[in-house]
């Protein structure tokens, strides 16, 4: 899949997701304006991948914060002039972990209903209205946000009342950005993964946990942060320019 001779921005870049599409981007010739909450992992990012140094630049910021947001607007926009499609890939459970899963909505606090809104919406919300302007201005540009299949509350040890909540306003802005934004040029789209079987979620949760999540999958395989990237990078790139308001779920088959 070539991205030769276009721009991205990619959120939450260092994390398992985020690492593997920025590899697929690079890879494929684009340039990346990589952006994530820890500098730590931004740096091990770029040692990744020695030789790309010239196409890859790293900024530490938190894209949920208008402040944040409009550092990595600029920033990318003077290195790269151009941006072709931006990557929402925050997002998550604040504080990742069995407690959290499934409970019970009593328990769930205002702050951590806010907080996971914040992280998963937010985020995505703020990337996209830095940008549309850009975008528009050359009547081209590639969105693609991260949801879940949590976002249809379909299953049991996958989320919460608050995260199931927030991926699912994920999809609805989607399709409202996808019908306000197209006569623009903007394509729009998501993807919605099962659990994601990242090295983080297989320090978070038992082995236990994780084979019932394995084994509840048609294909009876785990998602990885591989499959997810791969279906971010399809969006991003000129294949899907006829694509706009679609959601993929990317999950063995779990509907």
């Amino acid at each position: 899949m070539s991205h030769a001779g276009r721009a991205y921005v990619v959120t939450a870049a260092a994390g398992g997701i985020g690492t593997e599409l920025v590899g697929l981007l690079l890879t494929g010739g684009a340039q990346v304006f990589a952006c994530d909450i820890s500098s730590r992992r931004l740096a091990a990012l770029a040692e990744r991948f020695p030789k790309q140094q010239t196409q890859l630049k790293t900024l530490k910021a938190d894209t949920a914060d208008e402040a944040g947001v409009e550092s990595v607007r600029q920033a990318a926009q003077s290195e790269f002039g151009e941006i072709h499609g931006l990557a929402n890939i925050a997002g998550g459970i604040v504080g990742i972990g069995e407690d959290l899963i499934d409970r019970p909505l009593e328990k769930i606090t205002l702050d951590e209903f806010q907080q996971t809104y914040r992280l998963n919406l937010q985020g995505a919300f703020l990337m996209i209205r830095a940008f549309a302007p850009h975008f528009r201005q050359r009547r081209y540009g590639k969105v693609v946000n991260v949801a879940s299949l949590a976002a249809f509350g379909n299953f049991d040890h996958m989320g919460n009342a608050a995260y199931d909540a927030a991926k699912a306003a994920v999809v609805g802005l989607t399709h409202t950005l996808c019908r306000s934004l197209g006569p623009d040029g903007i394509r729009v789209n998501v993807v919605a993964p099962g659990s994601v079987f990242t090295e983080r979620v297989k320090a978070a949760f038992s082995h236990e946990f994780n084979e019932r999540q394995r084994q509840r999958i048609p294909l009876q395989v785990h998602t990885g942060p591989r499959d997810v990237a791969e279906a971010l990078a399809f969006f991003l790139s000129p294949l899907s320019d006829q694509i706009s308001g679609e959601l993929m779920r990317v999950s063995g088959g779990l509907r």
